[in-house]
């Protein structure tokens, strides 16, 4: 891989892989919305990054639109698609218009085997695993980011087929939820865990849904070698691995931030489960998850 293609790339995970990657001397092209200055530009990626204005909706003009900017894809080029598009946030909306990713989907492997890319990374959430898994057991499933996780199912199912029907390898990926080092970037819970940090007040989630954390350093470490040594149609899981509750995450994490060492703190409530397994993404790339203060682990 010496050169790749970014959609989504002002996001909090787009905007860590493109300089990860820029950092390896892969020629880097980002893809969004916003309508950003030179100074931005620099600003949020440094340096090695070239940004291109490109709204999802017009993905098939990618090829014109490289052109005009004289950025040439190599026989090497990996295409990774995080761009998703929710009402006033990712997850939220109706059905309908989260379903509208999995076109924009489809459309963005087309137009990146139109354009000679090699591999196609699509981002999907550890969310579509647990619809899928209530699905299989014939349970009900009950959650507040239902419409988009039954979007990210279809756009999973619908890329994997039209990645085959184009040509192209796929590889598809699950995020658990991705924090920042600084956590200055992100929604409920990197804020709360700035409340605990600032010793705030905050509500104890009951949610019993299972949950787990990764930098957004190893996404982009995982992201690099995926694209280097991802295996045809396969499905990983980029995590940690060590899911517990929200709620038990919160409590060790305040006790972690009163000085507790890693043998002191509560991990009764650790389960578990298959789909939060790591495995295959270490065995096919030697991916080794480096941990940080937010997985209380200093190794």
């Amino acid at each position: 891989m010496d050169k790749a293609i970014i959609t989504g790339g002002t996001g909090l995970v787009g905007r860590s892989l493109a300089k990860y990657l820029a950092n390896n001397s892969v020629d880097v092209l980002c893809l969004g919305r916003k309508n950003l200055s030179k100074a931005n530009i620099k600003n949020i990626f440094g340096k090695g990054v070239t940004y291109l204005q490109l709204d999802m909706n017009n993905i098939a003009c990618l090829g014109e639109m490289i052109d005009e900017i004289n950025w040439k894809p190599s026989n090497h080029c990996v295409f990774y698609h995080l761009a998703w598009i929710g009402e006033q946030r990712l997850t939220d909306g109706s059905i309908e218009h989260q379903l509208k990713n999995v076109t924009l989907a489809s459309n963005a492997i087309k137009a990146a085997k139109n354009i000679g890319c090699s591999k196609f990374v699509n981002s999907g959430t550890i969310e579509e695993t647990y619809a899928e898994w209530h699905l299989d057991k014939g349970s009900k499933f009950n959650s507040t980011q239902e419409n988009y996780a039954i979007a990210k199912l279809a756009s999973r199912d619908m890329c994997f087929m039209t990645s085959y029907l184009e040509k192209i390898d796929y590889i598809h990926t699950r995020l658990s939820v991705p924090l920042s080092p600084d956590l200055s970037i992100g929604g409920y819970v990197p804020q709360t865990l700035k409340k605990i940090i600032s010793k705030e007040g905050y509500d104890l989630p009951k949610n019993e849904q299972l949950f787990d954390v990764i930098s957004t350093k190893d996404v982009a470490l995982a992201y690099y070698l995926l694209g280097l040594k991802g295996v045809n149609k396969s499905d990983y899981y980029l995590g940690y691995g060590k899911p517990t509750t929200l709620g038990n995450y919160f409590i060790n994490f305040e006790k972690y931030t009163k000085g507790l060492t890693i043998d002191e703190l509560d991990y009764s409530h650790i389960f578990s489960y298959h789909f939060f397994n790591n495995d295959l993404l270490c065995k096919d790339t030697g991916f080794s998850p480096s941990y940080n203060q937010y997985n209380f682990n200093d190794n």
